[in-house]
């Protein structure tokens, strides 16, 4: 019986409010430790400063970009003039022509003293 009496006891500790319940308070609990802000704010900055250099690498080659076009560009109207000028020499270097200058000058062409010379 001895038993008994302590179930109940024990039924009627458990049973019994508390008078005086002090209300439980939690730690404030933080979200992130200084530590933590110090690396998410270091590697903001690291990140935002591989942006600014990408994007300024990203500029400098559209420079250089746009500057092999106008050398290209330029490099072509100088072909263009160098061709006509190849274009002029054969044209002016005709024997016909050089032969009607020559004639108008007062030349005389005598071909025992023609020398054929090969380019």
């Amino acid at each position: 019986m001895s038993n008994l009496a302590y179930q109940v006891q024990k039924q009627q500790v458990q049973l019994q409010p508390e008078r005086n319940p002090k209300p439980v308070q939690q730690p404030s609990r933080k979200i992130f430790t200084k530590g933590e802000v110090v690396l998410w704010g270091a590697m903001g900055v690291v990140l935002i400063a591989g942006l600014i250099w990408l994007i300024s690498l990203y500029a400098s080659v559209y420079q250089a970009t746009a500057e092999v076009e106008n050398i290209q560009k330029d490099l072509s109207a100088e072909t263009k003039i160098v061709e006509d000028y190849h274009l002029q020499v054969t044209e002016l270097s005709n024997p016909e022509r050089i032969m009607k200058l020559a004639k108008e000058q007062g030349f005389i062409f005598d071909d025992k003293n023609v020398k054929v010379v090969q380019d």
